[in-house]
């Protein structure tokens, strides 16, 4: 069985570290990021989450993708995209993959391009459970981890996430 191509940003690569998830996550597809998304997660090596970040690099659980450099400068034309975003986002289309990122600004400008995404750390977070790598109470407390350690979520996405893991 083939596994799905995610290509990660930032904040699900680091919250998914926080939480001592990042291992399931990342085998649990065919996992890539890029260069800049790397440079952001494991520069402050004082972090545990950067160092399992850069084991997971070292591991060869998450691969580095170099995405074409006219794409990305047309995507941070968007001021609403840096980057990171951008990279991701155009690593997502050149590999045929899904860009797993929080920010609904990113995800809106890649529609406009026709760039699939997720949304970030929640799909990942319900993947690992609809897959049986974690039962729904221990990802309600990944969930809250993922909060207290600073994770956004407006409160009506909060709420609806802990329903739908509570059913």
């Amino acid at each position: 069985m083939k596994k799905i191509r995610h290509v990660f940003d930032s904040t699900p690569l680091i919250y998914l570290a926080k939480t001592s998830l990042i291992e399931a996550a990342l085998n649990s597809c065919e996992a890539y990021t890029t260069i800049s998304v790397v440079k952001e997660t494991t520069e402050n090596t004082n972090y545990p989450d950067a160092m399992m970040i850069k084991a997971s690099v070292e591991k060869g659980l998450i691969k580095i993708h170099s995405p074409g450099e006219a794409k990305v400068k047309a995507l941070t034309r968007h001021p609403e995209i840096h980057q990171g975003e951008a990279e991701v986002l155009v690593s997502a289309e050149e590999l045929g993959a899904y860009a797993i990122i929080d920010d609904k600004e990113a995800r809106s400008v890649a529609e406009l391009y026709n760039i699939r995404t997720r949304p970030g750390t929640l799909y990942i977070l319900f993947r690992l459970v609809v897959e049986g790598k974690l039962g729904k109470e221990e990802a309600e407390e990944k969930l809250d981890q993922m909060v207290n350690a600073g994770l956004y979520l407006d409160p009506r996405t909060l709420i609806v996430a802990k329903n739908k893991l509570r059913k």
